[in-house]
């Protein structure tokens, strides 16, 4: 008798046991306690979230604006006391939400809180000027990402997304309760969890609100944090809504083009490349030569832009004023091999990988074979001919030689972030690796604080500052409607000149020169930065006073 007594109690433990089992899973299954909830409750959807983008410091890029929305009882006494939080031209959707017995959603224009009716506000992801919009991207109307980060990291938005739904009990008639509250059910609608970039939203709004007061119509700005590489800022115009994407279309400025990785004839600025490839070569900043306005290599003419000439010019002197025949012959002494090995080493001809799998244009950077005449190599001293560079390129290249020569791949993606807010998981920075001799660099970033400090630069320097670096013509090889050939206008450098924090470059479609019309961009954002530093470092001193 007691062995039988003792087999029923081990089978009925066991039946509960799995009974319990099937509860928690039920529990804790949210499909089927959706299901429950929703045969017991009518409700509606508030909202839904993505998972947040921010900046290195942590502001915002996105769900930064919010917009009241009034939740009401589908019944009489709860739209009087929400009366005066309803805007007038609501009438029609109220009375219909009343008639079918639904909790009313609607925009509002006064806070109201009581068990009948509430207002909250619903998180907006875009704003209708975003930031750093290019590099964000948007996502279509089933909230997937269409491009950026968006993109590249869209099902880690998507999980770390959440939804907030407004309820109110029923009955077995799926009328609603009279003396039931309206309740909010928060499914990880305000989580902070989602990505973090290297982005500095206040130098990103610098660059972009730079490009609008200079009148730059298509161009784009890169700023790249000096010993890291990694990306505070890019920038490219025209932009686009993200809220309403489809509106940019048919636009024919190509809104939705990234330039700032987008590849281009690079002009002079590559000359800080032959420069760099020659001192490694041991040939010293004395070399010279007369320039006479042109030089002509076989049967082909190449014109400085200054006709009449520089003169007797050294490697100083002739990155200074950019004389174009000086670096022809300086590129004909190094060697095109020394040249190519230098740019390939400083990234030219190669992807960036900003994110996971997401990768930028690789640009062309030639080959010894593409070389095929002495006209090509010349082409090439000045940056003409086949090769081609985003501003982040070029940026990354100028990082390098402002950081003693060792070259790191620009990054855009710092951290993942958990729903408090807090890095969970870092990432790594690219590899460093060495590109030219530390001598070697020291010479060419003296090479170009002299082109700031005293050739045709000099409109880059910034009050109370120093910087060094180079301005570019590039030719398209396009014309416009006037059939006029169309140049771009570069500038690319670093400030402070002697300790380098910031690099940047600029860009600027169909323009005059890069001096004329980027080395004011750099000297405008480089002060922008310098003075939110020294605010910064005021607060951070008025803190511990």
């Amino acid at each position: 008798m007691g062995k039988r007594l003792v087999v029923v109690f081990s089978l009925f433990a066991f039946c509960m046991g799995l009974l319990c089992m099937n509860l928690i899973a039920i529990n804790a299954n949210p499909k089927i306690a959706q299901t429950a909830l929703s045969k017991n409750s009518t409700g509606v959807l508030v909202g839904e979230t993505r998972g947040s983008i921010y900046d290195y410091r942590g502001a915002p890029l996105v769900n930064e604006s919010s917009e009241l929305i009034a939740l009401v009882k589908p019944t009489e006494e709860a739209l009087e006391e929400a009366k005066n939080a309803i805007l007038p031209e609501s009438d029609a959707e109220i009375q219909e939400n009343l008639q079918k017995g639904k909790v009313l959603k609607v925009a509002a224009c006064a806070a109201v809180q009581t068990d009948n009716a509430k207002t909250v506000r619903t998180v907006e992801r875009y704003q209708d000027r975003g930031t750093a919009v290019h590099l964000i991207g948007y996502v279509n109307k089933d909230k997937e990402g269409v491009c950026g980060i968006e993109k590249a990291y869209d099902s880690l938005l998507k999980r770390t997304g959440g939804e907030l739904y407004a309820r109110c009990s029923v009955n077995a008639k799926g009328k609603v309760l009279e003396g039931a509250p309206l309740l909010l059910d928060n499914r990880n609608y305000h989580s902070k969890a989602g990505v973090k970039l290297t982005l500095d939203k206040r130098i990103q709004r610098l660059c972009e609100d730079a490009l609008l007061e200079f009148g730059v119509e298509k161009g784009a700005v890169v700023v790249l944090d000096a010993d890291s590489a990694e990306i505070r800022a890019m920038a490219s115009v025209p932009v686009f809504n993200q809220n309403a994407p489809g509106e940019a279309l048919t636009r024919e400025d190509a809104p939705f083009l990234n330039r700032a990785v987008t590849p281009y004839a690079v002009g002079s600025v590559f000359k800080s490349v032959v420069a760099a490839a020659a001192l490694e070569q041991g040939i010293k900043e004395d070399f010279s030569y007369t320039c006479l306005g042109e030089d002509t290599v076989g049967k082909t003419v190449f014109h400085c832009h200054k006709r009449e000439g520089h003169g007797n010019v050294n490697m100083y002197s002739a990155m200074a004023y950019s004389c174009n025949p000086y670096f022809i012959r300086l590129f004909e002494r190094v060697g095109k091999e020394a040249v190519l090995s230098m740019g390939e080493n400083l990234g030219l001809g190669a992807p960036i990988e900003l994110a996971d799998d997401y990768y930028t244009p690789s640009g062309n950077f030639p080959t010894a074979e593409d070389l095929r005449s002495p006209q090509d190599e010349a082409n090439l001293a000045f940056g003409q001919g086949t090769l081609l560079a985003s501003p982040l390129q070029m940026a990354a290249l100028y990082t390098a030689l402002a950081n003693d020569g060792v070259y790191r791949a620009p990054s855009l993606m710092r951290a993942i972030v958990n729903s408090s807010g807090e890095e969970e998981q870092r990432a790594f920075l690219p590899y460093p690796r060495c590109t030219m001799s530390k001598e070697t660099a020291k010479k060419v970033q003296k090479l170009l604080i002299y082109t700031v400090e005293n050739g045709s630069c000099h409109r880059a320097k910034p009050a109370n500052s120093s910087a060094a670096g180079k301005s570019g013509t590039a030719q398209s090889g396009s014309r416009n409607a006037q059939n006029e050939e169309i140049n771009h206008s570069w500038f690319c450098g670093w400030f402070p000149s002697e300790n380098p924090r910031y690099v940047m470059s600029v860009l600027k479609e169909d323009g005059e020169g890069g001096s004329t019309d980027c080395a004011p961009i750099f000297k405008s954002i480089a002060e922008g930065i310098l003075k939110l530093e020294a605010e910064e470092t005021a607060a951070q001193k008025d803190k511990t006073s």
